[in-house]
């Protein structure tokens, strides 16, 4: 059982991220307009650095080689130009040049970046023992996420022994409004943050169970809000259900959410019901140990 990697805008992408779906789920992408003015800035060492950051973004985008022309035509500029850009990005490791094809692909520099960015999150290290004591007394897959410019990103993970599994990986975005993981951090969020995400949700359709009304799914957040956390039934993807809890800093801001899942055939909707206490309470936890006072213990 694979768990997609969606787009932010919540379409099944293949495991590609669509960069440009990503910027508008925020609500505070940049104007048309402003961003041709960071293109055209006239300091050649700025200019560079942004068609660098560019050419990442669109081989994300685009999930497969892009050829010299074909970025140049992207960024706007010579083909020479572009080729001198991408013959510096190799030589650094953030592309990799095909011998045979000539086209470039995101390069292996980039793994260990985003390792090193994963490393210095501490929120892993603290949650770590409530992931693998979630697997223990669960014995499904447990995962850590974060919301990110409107879209779920698996920070960390503990898989099940069991055979038959979620399959997912540290890094992949999947929707916000069909997944426990979502609804968990959306539930959360004050208002005025929580309508900038949904106003630009495409609320796509991903199985039969999926709420695609911003209004039925404020209400369903009204829900989760009240039981202290979210279940994800087949909402994502058929035949697996999850549920998950918000954790919170010392700050009381909801900062990231943890969860159970695994296949429909083991977790019942009346199990997921017994799950979710298990998850809340593990998510309170956590959230205590990161400084979280609740309020009734507030002195």
């Amino acid at each position: 059982m694979n768990a997609r990697n969606d787009d932010a805008s919540g379409n099944a992408s293949n495991g590609k991220v669509r960069y440009s779906g990503d910027r508008e789920l925020t609500g505070l992408a940049e104007p048309d307009d402003a961003r041709a003015s960071h293109r055209n800035r006239k300091s050649p060492t700025i200019k560079s650095v942004a068609n660098a950051f560019e050419v990442l973004d669109y081989l994300e985008e685009c999930g497969a080689e892009a050829g010299v022309v074909e970025i140049a035509q992207v960024l706007g500029v010579h083909k020479s130009t572009a080729s001198r850009l991408l013959a510096t990005m190799e030589s650094r490791g953030y592309v990799d040049r095909n011998a045979q094809t000539g086209k470039y692909s995101l390069g292996i520099r980039l793994v260990a970046l985003s390792r090193a960015k994963l490393d210095q999150i501490d929120l892993r290290g603290h949650a770590r023992h409530f992931l693998e004591e979630l697997v223990s007394r669960t014995g499904e897959t447990a995962h850590l996420a974060i919301l990110d410019n409107g879209a779920i990103v698996y920070v960390d993970k503990v898989d099940t022994p069991q055979t038959l599994m979620m399959r997912s990986q540290i890094g992949y975005r999947i929707a916000a409004h069909c997944t426990a993981l979502g609804k968990a951090i959306l539930a959360e969020l004050p208002d005025a943050i929580l309508e900038s995400v949904l106003d630009k949700q495409s609320f796509y359709r991903f199985t039969p169970n999926t709420i695609t009304d911003p209004v039925a799914l404020k209400e369903h957040l009204n829900r989760v809000r009240e039981t202290g956390f979210a279940l994800d039934d087949e909402e994502h993807e058929e035949g697996i259900r999850c549920v998950a809890a918000p954790v919170k800093d010392v700050s009381g801001r909801t900062i990231a959410a943890i969860s159970v899942s695994g296949p429909a055939m083991r977790i019942s909707r009346q199990r997921a019901e017994e799950m979710g206490r298990v998850v809340q309470g593990a998510a309170r936890r956590l959230s205590e140990s990161l400084g979280y006072v609740r309020p009734d213990r507030a002195t």
